[in-house]
C-alpha cells in the first residue's frame, strides 16, 4: 500500500485547488481506506468552487462521486451502509450524506431530507487521516455511508452517475413514481437529465428530452438512451416544442401534455416553460438546484387551472444508490451507454482542468481517474 497521496484542497470561492500529499494511514474503527478509481466532477462541486453555493469553511477536499477499490478495514467494518459484506478488493461507491437520525423528518424515514443535514467531507484535511473527499487518491469513509457495488458492473458506467443516478431516483419516489405508457419530458441532458432519460425509457414511457447542442453528444446519448424526441433548445421554438409534446400524448391518448416534466437544466426559463408542457392533474418534478441561478417568472394560475403537482427534491437515500446499481446490473446495453458518457478524465493534479470542462458545458461527464479501474 502506497505510503502518501495527493488530494486537491479547495480554499475557498474562484481559489486554484491547493495540491497536497498527505500520509496514507490505516483506517479507524467503524471506518474503510479506499483508493480512488473513478472520481466524479459533479454540477454542484462547480457552484461551490464558484461561490454560487456556500458551505462551512474554505478549506476541505470537495468531491462527492467517489468510486473505490477497498484496501483496509477499520474495527467494525465489515459491511456496508446497505448490509453488503465488505472485503479488501471490493468496489464500493462513497456517500457523503450524513442524515442526523433524530430530527422529525428523519424519525420518520424521509432521512433525505434531514433538517440538520451534513456531509462528511467538511473537514480540515491537514487533520489525519486526511483524506475526506472525493477530489483525492485515497478515501477515509465509514463504513455505513459506503454502497458495495455487485461484481461483474463496468465501472465506468458505475461511476457515470452514481449522484446523479439516486438523485434523479429519489425525485421519481417522491413524485408517486411512472407507470408504463406515460409521457415524460426531461428538461435539460446534463448527467441528471440523461439519468432521467433511461430510467423513465425503461419503465415504458414515451420520452422527451430537451437539451443543449452546444455538445451534440448529449442529444445522441438521450437518443440511445431511450428518448423518442430529442430537441435542442437553441435550435427550435418553445411553441413547436409544445406542439410536439402535446401531439405525442394525444396519440397515446394521455391528455393534453406530459404526464410527468422533469427539470434537469437549471435554466430559470425551463420552469415557466415546463409548466407548460405538463398535462393538467400532471406532475412537475424540481430535483437538485442546488444554488441559484436567477428568479423564475410563473403564472400562478397555470398550477391552479392545471392542478398541477410541483414536487421537489433534493438528497437521496442511501437505498437509492442501491437502486441505481441494480438498474445498471438489469441491462448491459446501458452500462456500455453509461460509460460512453464519460468524456473527459483528468488525474488529481490536473482537478482545475476537470472543473473547467464541466463548466463550460463541453463534456457529458468528467471524472478524475485513479488509473486502477
Amino acid at each position: 500500500m502506497a505510503t502518501e497521496g495527493l488530494a486537491a484542497v479547495w480554499t475557498g470561492p474562484g481559489r486554484k485547488f491547493e495540491l497536497r500529499r498527505y500520509p496514507v494511514l490505516p483506517p479507524r474503527p467503524g471506518e474503510v481506506l479506499l483508493r480512488m478509481v473513478r472520481s466524479g466532477i459533479c454540477g454542484t462541486d462547480v457552484h461551490i468552487h464558484a461561490g454560487r453555493l456556500s458551505l462551512p469553511g474554505n478549506r476541505f477536499i470537495l468531491g462527492h462521486e467517489f468510486v473505490g477499490r477497498v484496501e483496509a478495514l477499520g474495527r467494525g467494518s465489515r459491511r456496508d451502509g446497505l448490509g453488503s459484506p465488505l472485503r479488501p478488493g471490493d468496489i464500493v461507491i462513497a456517500c457523503v450524506a450524513k442524515p442526523c437520525g433524530k430530527c422529525f423528518n428523519c424519525r420518520r424515514g424521509e432521512t433525505a431530507s434531514c433538517l440538520r443535514f451534513g456531509v462528511t467531507y467538511l473537514r480540515d484535511p491537514d487533520r489525519a487521516p486526511h483524506f475526506f473527499g472525493g477530489f483525492a487518491e485515497w478515501l477515509h469513509s465509514p463504513a455505513g455511508n459506503l454502497v458495495r457495488v455487485p461484481d461483474g458492473l463496468a465501472i465506468d458506467a458505475v461511476a457515470a452517475f452514481p449522484c446523479a443516478g439516486p438523485t434523479a431516483i429519489r425525485a421519481f419516489d417522491f413524485a408517486g413514481n411512472l407507470q408504463r405508457g406515460e409521457v415524460v419530458v426531461v428538461q435539460g441532458t446534463g448527467p441528471l437529465g440523461l439519468f432521467a432519460v433511461a430510467w423513465a425509457a425503461k419503465a415504458g414511457c414515451a420520452v422527451a428530452a430537451i437539451g443543449s447542442g452546444r455538445q451534440p453528444g448529449r442529444l445522441e446519448l438521450a437518443r440511445r438512451l431511450g428518448a423518442r424526441l430529442v430537441f435542442d433548445f437553441r435550435k427550435t421554438e418553445p411553441g413547436a416544442r409544445l406542439k410536439a409534446v402535446r401531439g405525442l400524448a394525444a396519440r397515446l391518448r394521455r391528455g393534453d401534455g406530459a404526464d410527468v416534466v422533469l427539470e434537469a437544466s437549471g435554466a430559470p426559463q425551463a420552469v415557466p416553460e415546463g409548466l407548460g408542457l405538463v398535462r393538467t392533474r400532471g406532475r412537475y418534478i424540481v430535483p437538485g438546484q442546488y444554488s441559484s441561478s436567477g428568479p423564475v417568472e410563473i403564472q400562478p394560475q397555470t398550477i391552479t387551472f392545471k392542478a398541477v403537482r410541483i414536487v421537489g427534491s433534493g438528497q437521496y437515500k442511501l437505498a437509492d444508490a442501491g437502486a441505481y446499481l441494480r438498474f445498471l446490473a438489469s441491462d448491459r446495453r446501458l452500462q456500455k451507454i453509461f460509460a460512453d458518457c464519460i468524456t473527459h478524465r483528468y488525474p488529481v493534479a490536473r482537478v482545475g482542468e476537470a472543473m473547467e470542462a464541466t463548466e463550460s458545458g463541453g463534456a457529458v461527464k468528467v471524472v478524475l481517474d485513479g488509473g486502477n479501474g
